[in-house]
């Protein structure tokens, strides 16, 4: 795969600066901003993150719109690129991920399950980590601490920016990493052209001493996709090396690990429901890797209140028509008992009350009703 190439650094407009508006088209980040599909953050000192939100995860159409892909924690300070992480890039059979060349040349990574480091220059000259969209999350703190910690004299080249992976004990998601707490080296973006480039060439540019992400002797996304599951592994990440393009494999046994991790169960869906909340409230803050898993539980129980009230409003109505002129409560009761678990819904709706809420309370599934979700700014 190709090197990092001599010029790096330099960058379009003299000393690796790339202006933000070249980016990201102005109007595109106006749109993204105003329907809340992109957040801005201040550092405090001058510099602010761009990071697409949680209801970007969920929303139709949003990745539709360059701007709320390409901002997944772009630094910037004064119209200046400052730092520029790979743009959001999706799970191999999501329809996001585009049409995807099985032979071209890829490179293999495993995909770390912490947190997303972004490594870049404050503006008092000293480098620190900011997350996906947070420059004073207990993440960045924390491997903002250690960079200047242990790695005091890393140089960074202007017009790159390095990508590590946030793992201590205390973020664990899922994988188990045992003591480790450290940063580790997943690769860079070369901010003038846009390039991705794997954790051996950004070691060698930068001449990093810790960790570095496991890179996997598959040539092609096809044999990527044979491999068989890592134990108490994420997944891979396919880089292609021809094109700044990314897509991850996630293990069936991780989505399914992180669904009991955060608490996310048939239980947690219905008590959503229960509480009159939209199913878009409960997809905010899940990993979309988990967004098909709800909205097909919420539309079996939703499709399950909707058939037994429909039954219960023909039932109700039958009854009406077999009712004698000046028929009261009493002769209704009469009917309405022979109509088997939809009675007490009969009476509801006589009442002209809506059965609905009395409906999901026998739909209510066994399970644990715990959560713990990561907001994308940490992801």
């Amino acid at each position: 795969h190709p090197a990092l190439p001599a010029h790096v650094g330099s960058g379009r407009r003299g000393g690796g600066v790339v202006k933000f508006a070249d980016l990201v088209n102005p109007d595109d980040l106006r749109r993204a901003l105003d329907e809340g599909m992109v957040r801005a953050r201040e550092s405090g000192d001058g510099q602010a993150i761009y990071n697409y939100s949680d209801a970007a995860m969920w929303t139709p159409g949003a990745w539709d719109n360059p701007a709320v892909r390409q901002c997944r924690g772009v630094i910037v300070q004064d119209g200046d690129v400052i730092a520029r992480p790979w743009a959001k890039f999706f799970n191999h059979g999501q329809a996001e991920a585009g049409s995807l060349d099985m032979t071209a040349p890829v490179e293999v990574t495993d995909k770390m399950d912490g947190s997303l480091g972004i490594i870049h220059r404050a503006p008092d000259g000293r480098l620190r980590v900011a997350t996906r969209g947070s420059f004073a999350s207990d993440q960045a703190i924390h491997a903002t601490t250690i960079l200047r910690r242990r790695y005091a004299e890393l140089e960074i080249p202007n017009g790159v920016t390095p990508l590590v992976e946030i793992i201590y004990p205390g973020n664990r998601i899922v994988c188990d990493y045992g003591p480790l707490d450290d940063l580790v080296l997943l690769g860079g973006v070369g901010h003038s052209t846009g390039d991705y480039y794997g954790p051996d060439d950004v070691r060698a540019l930068i001449e990093w001493d810790g960790p570095v992400a496991a890179t996997f002797p598959f040539a092609t996304l096809a044999d990527a996709l044979a491999s068989p599951p890592r134990k108490g592994a994420e997944g891979l990440c396919v880089r292609y090396v021809d094109r700044p393009h990314i897509v991850k494999i996630k293990q069936a046994d991780y989505v399914a690990l992180h669904r009991i991790v955060t608490g996310l169960s048939e239980r947690t869906v219905w008590e959503a429901m229960a509480e009159g909340k939209a199913v878009t409230d409960l997809l905010e803050g899940i990993p979309d890797e988990l967004h098909q898993w709800v909205r097909d539980v919420w539309a079996g129980l939703d499709g399950a209140k909707r058939d037994t009230l429909t039954a219960a409003e023909h039932a109700h109505t039958d009854v009406l028509t077999t009712l004698p002129n000046g028929w009261g409560r009493r002769e209704y009761a009469e009917q309405a008992k022979t109509r088997g678990h939809l009675t007490p819904y009969l009476f509801q709706l006589l009442d002209g009350r809506d059965p609905g809420p009395a409906i999901l309370k026998t739909l209510r599934p066994s399970g644990d009703t715990r959560a713990k979700t990561y907001s994308e700014d940490v992801a």
